[in-house]
């Protein structure tokens, strides 16, 4: 990586590994690099239009989607989608609430987006993103405010 980056958000896109924004303890940024395995090198893509560390981030329909974080002023409820073939990013609906931290999964053709921070308190709740529709729908909480929470995704098996 060109830039040494804490509270960034990973994630795998068409067997690339995709580091998104972070901050280095004095400025954040919304610059992308994505590192390719098979050359062994990180590339440049281009940045996202706002600047976001602690953000959740994940691959989902050939694309990267990235929810929330802070922008250093403000926690954010803003989501931008990168499109590899077109190599540009675009905005989707925002969130229902602001979310630091959230943890984002793709799961059976949707997007949730959970728990997370919103500046005052961790958050139980839990959002679904409609990707047709481009709309978030609140769903059943979680039963505990957390904040920083981790996901994952086990695949059922036939």
């Amino acid at each position: 990586m060109t830039k040494s980056r804490s509270a960034a958000g990973v994630a795998v896109l068409n067997g690339e590994i995709y580091a998104v924004g972070g901050h280095d303890g004095l400025q954040i940024f919304k610059s992308v690099e994505c590192f390719n395995h098979f050359t062994g090198r990180w590339t440049v893509v281009p940045s996202m239009q706002s600047k976001r560390c602690r953000l959740g981030v994940t691959a989902f329909n050939g694309k990267l989607y990235v929810c929330g974080g802070y922008d250093g002023c403000k926690f954010l409820d803003t989501v931008e989608v990168y499109d590899p073939v077109a190599n540009e990013w675009s905005f989707a609906t925002p969130m229902n609430s602001r979310r630091s931290r959230v943890a984002l999964v793709a799961n059976q053709g949707h997007l949730y987006a959970i728990g997370g921070y919103d500046g005052l308190t961790n958050l139980n709740s839990v959002e679904i993103y409609d990707h047709h529709l481009d709309k978030w729908s609140l769903v059943s909480p979680m039963t505990a405010h957390e904040g920083g929470v981790g996901v994952g995704v086990i695949p059922l098996t036939a």
